[in-house]
């Protein structure tokens, strides 16, 4: 065997053992559930500004990650009262950028505002900063940070309001019952 004849098919079986040996990308679908309150801000287009309390849940499913560092986008839903005179469901699009040891989620969307008896369509739209893991054994991912959210209604009102907070993670607040129920047995 000549030597070039050697060197070509040695290259041809390095070239072989890299591309047989690559490893399967794992990008499955993560999972939260996290429960939302703090401060909203409403009638801020018409006024006059109405403070007022808001409490939530917000459920979404990230896809296109198989790493913490991996951008990924997916569906969410919302559901909250401002107030506790309205309640407000929604859902839409949301994109994860990772920033280092934390995220930006990015989400836009739509909802409906139910007050009064009244049905008002409307417009939303969020920012998300703070820790959003990638779990390499579950489809579950933990999150926990601050939210700020825009809420523009198309109905006749018009409204305009801003809600922001923090954002727990509903595995934080099932930990101390299933601590108690563990207790228990």
């Amino acid at each position: 065997m000549s030597v070039r004849r050697a060197r070509r098919l040695a290259a041809a079986l390095a070239a072989l053992a890299v591309l047989g040996t690559g490893r399967t990308a794992l990008a499955e679908p993560q999972l939260s559930a996290a429960l939302t309150t703090g401060p909203a801000f409403r009638n801020l287009r018409v006024g006059p500004v109405k403070p007022a309390f808001h409490l939530g849940a917000r459920f979404d499913a990230i896809f296109l990650r198989s790493a913490q560092r991996d951008m990924g986008v997916g569906p969410y839903v919302d559901v909250g009262t401002s107030g506790f005179d309205s309640l407000e469901t929604g859902g839409g699009l949301e994109w994860l950028v990772p920033a280092g040891s934390t995220s930006f989620i990015l989400s836009g969307g739509a909802e409906a505002r139910v007050a009064g008896g009244t049905v008002q369509p409307g417009a939303t739209w969020g920012l998300f900063w703070g820790s959003r893991s990638y779990n390499y054994h579950s489809i579950y991912g933990f999150g926990a940070g601050l939210f700020a959210q825009g809420r523009y209604g198309l109905g006749d009102f018009r409204t305009f309001d801003l809600v922001t907070g923090v954002q727990v993670d509903a595995v934080v607040l099932a930990l101390p019952f299933l601590l108690l129920v563990n207790a228990v047995r």
